[in-house]
């Protein structure tokens, strides 16, 4: 979220970037927040913006043919702003309504992902799949009926589960879209993502197509840098890969664990100091 005008915005070299702003408040005459979204220049060609229907968000499609998957995948960056905000108050349709629309729609065409601050407490007492599904007593007529999966559990530290988080439970069991956080390595515990005066909460997610959670090698909250921001960063790596220019850059998975031994250090030493590492330091 930021608070800058267009032409205050950020510019990162080596990024392209697009910057959505809401209107001014009418009693401070400053921009009420927006959303800026950085893609690097080497992707751009791979990455198309689409149209929103509001400030709030933003969906991007990550073509197939560029990332090498087998459909295409619209990422969603959102701000939902609190429910009794004066800014909330004064729109005439819910976020969350115009959100599952746009879920629907880009479902048909390829996998989604969610990702941003939602502002809303799902705790853990009510899923976001439908538990123990499967195609028994189905008709044929509905041969398009995939059940839902049995995803890992999850559990998070915020046990609260808000009216609108609720609603995002019911809209992750219609569309078939799963919540990361606290049911994904990096993250088994659903760290807390939001610290403020009046408590500490998660309401910051990364949100998936069930066909994508084979393909997430791991979900992280970060440490929250409380100079920056009240709620802490949060970041997801997919196993995908894409040409750029001839070269293949490809995701690689994390190594869980690492084993020392009496010539590590050096090694350790030399890898650090190597031209190549130097570059990327």
């Amino acid at each position: 979220m930021t608070h800058c005008t267009q032409e205050e915005s950020l510019v990162i070299n080596g990024f392209n970037s697009v910057h959505l702003s809401r209107a001014k408040s009418k009693k401070s005459n400053k921009i009420s927040g927006g959303i800026s979204v950085f893609v690097k220049s080497n992707l751009k060609a791979g990455v198309k913006f689409l149209e929103h229907k509001t400030n709030d968000y933003i969906w991007l499609k990550l073509c197939s043919t560029f990332f090498s998957t087998t459909e295409d995948i619209y990422l969603c960056f959102i701000y939902n702003p609190p429910s009794n905000s004066s800014y909330t108050q004064s729109l005439d349709e819910e976020i969350f309504d115009l959100l599952e629309t746009d879920i629907e729609k880009y479902s048909k065409s390829g996998s989604i992902i969610l990702a941003g601050d939602l502002n809303s407490r799902t705790g853990t007492k009510q899923p976001d799949f439908i538990e123990g599904d499967n195609r028994n007593g189905v008709n044929q007529i509905f041969n398009n009926f995939d059940p839902d999966i049995n995803v890992p559990v999850r559990y998070s530290m915020d046990e609260t589960i808000s009216s609108r988080g609720k609603f995002l439970n019911d809209i992750c069991i219609e569309t078939g879209l799963r919540i990361l956080n606290g049911r994904t390595t990096g993250d088994s515990i659903g760290q807390l993502t939001c610290y403020t005066p009046n408590g500490c909460s998660v309401v910051d997610y990364f949100i998936v197509s069930e066909n994508l959670l084979s393909k997430v090698c791991f979900f992280k909250v970060h440490n929250l840098l409380g100079d920056l921001s009240d709620h802490c960063q949060i970041s997801v790596l997919l196993n995908i890969h894409c040409k750029i220019k001839g070269d293949t850059c490809q995701t690689q998975m994390s190594l869980k664990s690492y084993k020392w031994n009496e010539n590590s250090t050096e090694l350790f030493q030399e890898a650090l100091s190597s031209g190549s590492m130097q570059q990327k330091i």
